[in-house]
């Protein structure tokens, strides 16, 4: 994300920018990452499998945390025919064992939650995620609430997009549809600080926003582990989104602050996280994290001594030429770091015409 074309255009995924630390700033397993269809153990009490992914970000951790009488499954994969083959094929490794007990979503998007109706009906179990969670995921199944294709074409034209043809498809419920198992029932509601006991361990719900409203992290403070889902990832800046369809008036600011939140954790937690290694530093990610915020705030900041619509920000945040969801994600993430700005007083909001542009105080 900046403006140099002499190094090379960071990939995109779809769940943020390439961003790795520097190396040596952390330290990762030595484990080998399990094959699709199997798991290792990887912490008291966790096993690792990995779910694969038919996008350019190829796979997702899932974690299999020993409960009594068997174990509960944390985040499910795409509703996608590999992502049910490994599933079938750990069921026939561990749980004729370890059966599952219950299934856990940190969070709404399609790689989390996508096979969570599936692995419900398939095994009889109840599934947990937060009320959040649960809200936007009927929102984005059913298609109620959901804005119009006008409103679409007016919130990104007022930005400064003038054609939102790219976008409007990443509305369609029909997309999301075809991405998931259905909506789940969900026995629980996980909040934030509750404690969720699982066989001789005890877990605590973190909510941690910003990537996606309602996500949770788990802790288990005396094995000192932390399944991060997205919200720390070794290599990734994970996509911090804004638009009129999310509730946060300032994702950045809920972001930053809960990297702090999970800074305080001690030293030597071991992060399980939704993509990439399990890794040691979660103090040095967070750090790392949260500078690369900062060097794109103080970016957008200098550009805006001039008034500016989030798409003539695009090339400054991005180097690469975006298209889709791609371009829809980067949007966001655009008007996430102007919002922040204005939350802290560091550039005003304008509307003049119907366009807004944002400019130095």
């Amino acid at each position: 994300m900046t403006s140099d074309t002499s190094q090379p255009a960071p990939a995109v995924t779809a769940e943020g920018e390439t961003f790795p630390s520097a190396p040596r700033r952390l330290k990762y397993v030595s484990v080998a990452a399990p094959a699709p269809g199997s798991s290792v153990a990887i912490a008291p009490g966790v096993r690792w499998a990995r779910i694969p992914l038919p996008m350019d970000l190829n796979h997702i951790n899932v974690w299999l945390v020993e409960t009594e009488g068997g174990c509960v499954i944390v985040d499910t994969g795409m509703a996608v025919q590999m992502g049910k083959d490994a599933w079938e094929a750990i069921e026939r490794e561990t749980f004729a064992t370890q059966p599952v007990r219950a299934v856990f979503v940190t969070h709404i998007h399609p790689d989390h939650s996508g096979l969570a109706a599936w692995l419900q009906q398939r095994y009889g179990v109840p599934v947990f995620m937060s009320a959040r969670t649960h809200e936007v995921l009927r929102v984005m199944a059913t298609g109620e609430g959901r804005p119009q294709g006008g409103q679409i074409e007016s919130f990104f034209r007022s930005h400064g997009l003038v054609d939102a043809t790219q976008i409007q498809p990443m509305f369609n419920p029909e997309r999301f549809a075809r991405m998931t198992s259905g909506l789940p029932p969900v026995e629980r509601h996980v909040a934030d600080g509750d404690v969720l006991r699982w066989g001789g361990g005890e877990w605590t719900a973190l909510q941690t926003d910003g990537h996606a409203e309602g996500h949770l992290c788990l802790s288990n403070a005396a094995a000192r582990v932390l399944i991060s889902g997205d919200q720390v990832l070794p290599s990734i800046s994970s996509n911090i989104g804004y638009g009129f369809h999310i509730a946060d008036p300032n994702p950045l600011g809920s972001f930053l602050d809960s990297l702090q939140r999970l800074r305080a954790l001690p030293p030597e937690t071991l992060v399980l996280p939704s993509h990439g290694v399990p890794f040691y530093g979660l103090q040095q990610r967070v750090d790392d994290l949260t500078s690369h915020h900062e060097e794109q705030l103080a970016k957008i900041a200098e550009r805006c001594r001039e008034p500016k619509t989030a798409a003539e920000l695009l090339p400054t945040m991005f180097r690469r030429e975006l298209k889709g969801m791609h371009l829809f994600l980067a949007f966001g993430e655009a008007l996430a770091h102007l919002e922040y700005l204005v939350h802290a007083g560091r550039l005003r909001r304008t509307d003049v015409a119907g366009t807004i542009r944002y400019a130095a105080q």
